[in-house]
């Protein structure tokens, strides 16, 4: 197996805004965030990603990954996943824990936001280390279009945790970023590139999961969390071309130039050999300057893109 060159957990996801007094009210009022750090990205940032793109803040707990949101003045421009389904490729939704579901649900119904559906209950089982856990979810759409999937874990049986569940007022920092396949070829690239493999691998095919994720009733995937050996990283695939020959799979590439979810970040390692792999798999590298994290305003990272257009940075 290809040694892994993401090691840890999440570090932080990327969400580009146009409605910054909003999208700050979602995360501070409605899912109970805390400003971290706050400010403007650099010049050699704004030269990468976009000298359209202006002042940032860094949200989430005094643990954990943080939702880094960023503010475009491009008033006019739309979300990057408007009209996408749930299997259409590419980086798609933001996973977080929390304590109890229902409290998080009306938190952010009070705030005045919207939700794609109620909390629903539906389980899944697989070896170690996941175990049999019974989940309560519900799924919001911010007011950049991204969207968040939050569950409670209500029963388990064997396994480890599969989302931070420290009982926070509000919601837990993003534990997971979803990339959306059709096939297991793309998601092969992520061995021999990244050195990532399924650490569980299940099929999951409930009309109750489906609905969390604004599907039709028999919309089935196969969810593998990702990472190597049987530690898992902050980053889960749904791949859906073997329950789904049939579907058109469409792909929505991340864009800082639109709002929404736009990357998803990780602590990386043997940076070199990294580079090759990415060179010689085409997958192509935007830039070496990553976006600001805590205490690091312009970090050294390899920021590229996936098989299916998702941006990944990865810290060196």
């Amino acid at each position: 197996m290809t040694s892994s060159h993401i090691t840890g957990a999440l570090q932080a996801v990327s969400v580009v805004t146009n409605t910054w007094p909003h999208s700050m009210r979602f995360y501070t009022e409605g899912l109970g965030y805390k400003i971290l750090q706050h400010g403007y990205l650099t010049e050699r940032q704004r030269q990468t990603f976009g000298l359209h793109l202006g002042k940032y803040a860094l949200l989430g707990h005094e643990e954990g990954s943080v939702v880094r949101l960023i503010e475009t003045h491009n008033t006019s421009v739309q979300p990057n996943r408007l009209g996408a389904r749930p299997w259409d490729n590419g980086l798609c939704v933001i996973e977080a824990g929390t304590p109890d579901v229902e409290r998080a649900y009306f938190k952010v119904l009070r705030a005045r936001f919207g939700a794609i559906a109620p909390p629903t209950e539906f389980d899944c089982e697989g070896p170690e280390p996941l175990g049999y856990i019974l989940m309560r979810s519900t799924a919001f759409i911010g007011p950049s279009g991204e969207q968040l999937f939050v569950t409670q874990i209500v029963g388990r049986k064997g396994g480890v945790s599969l989302l931070k569940e420290q009982a926070v007022e509000g919601i837990n920092a993003p534990a997971n970023a979803v990339i959306s396949l059709a096939t297991r070829a793309q998601q092969r690239q992520y061995e021999e590139v990244l050195g990532l493999v399924p650490v569980n691998d299940l099929t999951l095919k409930q009309p109750s999961a489906a609905s969390i994720m604004g599907g039709p009733t028999d919309m089935g995937f196969e969810m593998c969390l990702m990472g190597h050996g049987t530690e898992r990283i902050g980053m889960e695939q749904h791949v859906y071309a073997p329950q789904h020959p049939d579907y058109e799979y469409e792909t929505y590439p991340c864009d800082f130039s639109k709002t929404g979810l736009a990357s998803a970040c990780w602590q990386g390692k043997d940076v070199e050999i990294l580079r090759f792999k990415l060179q010689q798999y085409n997958w192509k590298i935007i830039s070496e300057v990553g976006l600001p994290l805590r205490n690091a305003p312009e970090p050294k990272a390899l920021v590229f893109r996936g098989p299916v257009g998702e941006i990944l940075e990865v810290l060196y």
